[in-house]
């Protein structure tokens, strides 16, 4: 433990803050890629991994530092960028920013979108540089903590994940429990996560399984659209309530405090979560938010726009994405596709994930912690500085955002799936959400079961190939 306060490891340090200072290419990469990363963020079914994989033939003509780390702006540029259309239109730009929705939609039908936007910027911010102090303060011990936690450990935290969620999600506790069940059924077709047999594809037509992005815009989008059509009177509060958005600016004292320590607890959480590969941002943000109603003294004004709702997910799921550089980084262990195409460009920029990469590359390692600090401070200022544009959308009558928000739908589901079987699927969910709406159940518990189902079943048979049953 001693040789990572030597001289030799703490010159690494400093080699890789004045890298980070002194390079002004680095800079713009990272300015661009935190920026790239909040546009993609907003286009639902143009994330990350698209983006990223446009860009990652840079990494063979470029130095492996700002490569890296222009890959990771784009990263967690996205986190932030996916709760703007989830807090504007209550669509989730990404999987993470589905807990974001809960609050920051009824916020923003509030008249609270600048604001809304604003505190998640805030939260983001907070949870994004948490996570780097951790990964810088725990560095000699995150590598041996980490490898601790077996196929045993991640299936354990996934169940008490999904238990909370059914237990502590808007509704009841019986249709939660049901819509996790169904929602692990959904995650059944396509190929054994396990054996890659194929399984329930209906003839081949689900050979891919059920496509992510079509369901988030089928149940979050097209549902909300449905349902706003359904009720014309709650669409026209909702245009309403926008373009009073630039006359209410009233949070009181007690919602900022609430706000903010929601806001660490969150941190906290997700920087833990993100350590571990188990779905760490969406089950950081779920959790966040059920650890948030359960800590409340207003449980019931949830759903209805509580600003810790809102600040704790977000923090949550920008800690877990920073965070889970540390699993690829020290033990070599992607927990996200998108982390596993940064293993890529490690390769190919001749870098070898481990424990020992702080002492043996410290350059590279501290100067990456560094430029995730500066990537942080970005998103800060890109976030409050663009806040009002996007509350700008939050004035528009909804009569004019839901044919775009439709479209967007059907092109995100289309890009999403790679072919018509996007939009087929989102509208087959859209009538799903808008059913499961009209009997009282959240769709929230289904999306989060759905994503870990995968893993779940991966980790279940681990445990039991492994004799620990």
């Amino acid at each position: 433990m001693t040789e990572w306060f030597a001289s030799d490891a703490m010159q690494a340090v400093y080699a890789g803050f004045f890298t980070v200072c002194g390079d002004p290419l680095l800079w713009l990469l990272v300015t661009a890629g935190t920026l790239l990363g909040m546009v993609v963020g907003v286009l639902p079914g143009f994330g990350p991994p698209a983006a990223m994989a446009l860009l990652f033939p840079l990494t063979y003509v470029m130095r492996p530092l700002p490569g890296i780390a222009m890959l990771a702006g784009i990263f967690y540029g996205a986190k932030y960028g996916g709760a703007v259309t989830s807090i504007l239109l209550g669509i989730p730009g990404e999987t993470d920013a589905v807990a974001t929705l809960f609050e920051g939609h009824p916020l923003a039908r509030a008249g609270k979108a600048r604001q809304a936007l604003a505190a998640a910027t805030l939260a983001s911010f907070c949870g994004g540089m948490t996570a780097v102090l951790g990964m810088a303060a725990l560095a000699p011990v995150l590598a041996q903590a980490a490898l601790y936690l077996g196929p045993a450990g991640r299936f354990i935290l996934m169940i008490a994940a999904l238990a909370l969620v059914a237990l502590l999600s808007p509704g009841n506790v019986r249709r939660n429990a049901a819509m996790v069940f169904f929602g692990l059924i959904l995650a059944l077709p396509g190929m054994d996560p396990v054996h890659g047999t194929e399984r329930m594809t209906l003839g081949g037509h689900l050979w891919g399984g059920v496509e992510l992005t079509s369901m988030l815009l089928g149940l979050f989008g097209i549902g909300d659209i449905l349902d706003n059509l359904l009720h014309p009177a709650r669409a026209e509060d909702t245009g309403h309530a926008g373009c009073e958005a630039k006359h209410d600016s009233s949070v009181n004292r007690g919602s900022r405090l609430n706000a903010f320590f929601a806001a660490l607890r969150g941190s906290l959480l997700g920087f833990a979560t993100g350590l571990v590969p188990c779905g760490a941002g969406v089950t950081a943000s779920f959790a966040s938010y059920a650890l948030e109603k359960k800590l409340s003294r207003r449980p019931k004004s949830f759903g209805r726009g509580a600003w810790a709702g809102l600040t704790g997910p977000e923090a949550s799921n920008n800690a877990a994405a920073v965070a889970s550089f540390a699993p690829l980084l020290l033990l070599g262990l992607p927990t996200n596709p998108i982390m596993a195409a940064l293993l890529g460009a490690l390769t190919v920029g001749g870098i070898v994930p481990g424990p020992r990469l702080p002492l043996e590359q410290g350059e590279f390692y501290w100067g990456l912690m560094f430029s995730l600090a500066l990537g942080n401070l970005l998103l800060l200022v890109l976030g409050l500085g663009l806040a009002r544009v996007w509350a700008a959308l939050a004035r528009l009558p909804w009569r004019l955002v839901w044919p775009c928000v439709l479209l967007l739908c059907l092109v995100g589901s289309y890009m999403g799936a790679g072919g018509m079987e996007g939009p087929i699927q989102c509208v087959i969910f859209g009538i799903i959400s808008l059913l499961l709406r009209c009997g009282g159940f959240s769709p929230a518990p289904l999306v989060l079961a759905f994503v870990l189902g995968p893993r779940l079943e991966s980790g279940l048979v681990q445990m039991i190939s492994g004799g620990l049953f």
